[in-house]
């Protein structure tokens, strides 16, 4: 099985629900990377040229892309995340677990009668998703690889270095200032509540809060103490 088919799946199997797509046959190459990017808005090429998704939404059907750059999938194929996590490759990693998560919730939110794929809150939920998402399936990885299948503390310290730390916030655009600036801080958050429930709580958590709209899982978020 392929690395985008596997994380494609912990993601669906994480919230029972089927995303009615395999990601697999909607990778696109460069030249289709570049058709679609000329169509998008402008502050659109502010974002890194390395991986992205892009929707569309035509009456009933969701038009979906997947791009990955070869500098990416090099990254990953010289040092593959399935044999060990490090330095070397837990960026490109990060980036293409986010992608795959963003392509599944946006066909789920398609699938629940959600298509106003071009509103700022659709973008939101997508990023707020993927960074718990992210977070949850690097844990999941990184406690593989331990000899006592657990994580350790350092773990959680050094996946949140690289997803939320580490992450660009200095867009010219305002608007994806905000959108990255509070799926970076909101996502944190949820993940620090999250590590402190049960195991056998936290999924069950997952899945009812994946089920609220944006604004709602926002609003809670905030609330938590």
């Amino acid at each position: 099985m392929s690395l985008l088919r596997e994380l494609q799946q912990i993601t669906e199997r994480t919230y029972r629900q089927y995303s009615g797509i395999n990601l697999e046959h909607f990778v696109i190459g460069n030249q289709r990377f570049a058709d679609l990017s000329r169509q998008c808005r402008r502050d659109v090429f502010e974002l890194p040229d390395v991986a992205r998704v892009f929707f569309r939404c035509s009456g009933d059907f969701l038009y979906l892309a997947i791009y990955f750059s070869e500098t990416l999938i090099s990254q990953l194929e010289l040092n593959d995340p399935r044999r060990s996590l490090n330095e070397r490759n837990i960026i490109p990693f990060l980036v293409f677990i986010e992608e795959i998560n963003h392509g599944v919730h946006g066909a789920i939110k398609f699938l629940r009668g959600e298509r106003g794929i071009e509103k700022e809150e659709f973008a939101r939920d997508l990023e707020l998703m993927s960074k718990i998402d992210t977070y949850q399936t690097v844990k999941f990885f990184l406690a593989y690889f331990n000899p006592s299948n657990r994580l350790e503390k350092f773990d959680r310290l050094w996946i949140k270095h690289h997803l939320f730390e580490r992450a660009r916030l200095d867009y010219v655009s305002q608007a994806l200032n905000r959108r990255y600036s509070e799926a970076n801080h909101l996502g944190e958050k949820y993940t620090r509540f999250l590590d402190g429930l049960k195991p056998q709580d936290r999924l069950q958590e997952m899945r009812q809060f994946q089920q609220l709209r944006y604004l709602a899982k926002a609003a809670y978020i905030r609330m938590l103490p």
